[in-house]
């Protein structure tokens, strides 16, 4: 099995991820797309989102080191 499709799949997400942290910095004024500082600090403090937030990177560093 080729590992085209899921380099395809993190090129999307890794491109959605810059242009919504483009687009944060641009609408200065409107603030219709927070920045990601705020985005990591609502997940830091409710503990819910921070449990979300820890299985995340562990998925994240699972992932990384198996391949």
């Amino acid at each position: 099995m080729s590992s085209t499709p899921s380099y395809a799949v993190w090129a999307v997400i890794g491109a959605c991820a810059v242009a919504l942290w483009v687009a944060s910095l641009t609408t200065a004024g409107r603030r219709v797309i927070v920045r990601p500082v705020v985005v990591l600090r609502r997940l830091a403090t409710d503990p819910w989102l921070r449990v979300l937030l820890v299985l995340g990177w562990a998925w994240i560093g699972w992932h990384l080191f198996a391949r």
